[in-house]
């Protein structure tokens, strides 16, 4: 069952939403669904550090995609301990 909630996002990650939902005909509703539902289904867990990865946008929004790579580039500094030879 679905559940109705009140969100506050970032201008940014709105405008990023407003235009994919312009651009696929969806309502900026169902855009920001699908992208949570597609970043609940995906854990971190399943990234090898180190490794690169693909940029995927499923509405085919390059500037979308920045923010993924933006995301995961900010992931990996937090996870990134100190060098023990400091």
């Amino acid at each position: 069952m679905a559940e109705m909630i009140l969100l506050e996002i970032p201008e940014d990650v709105a405008r990023l939403a407003r235009e994919a939902a312009e651009e696929t005909g969806r309502s900026m509703e169902l855009v920001l669904t699908q992208w949570l539902q597609w970043a609940a289904a995906t854990t971190v867990d399943e990234l090898v550090p180190g490794a690169s990865y693909p940029i995927y946008s499923a509405f085919d929004s390059y500037e979308a995609a920045q923010v993924l790579e933006q995301v995961l580039k900010a992931s990996n500094s937090a996870d990134t301990t100190t060098d023990p030879q400091s």
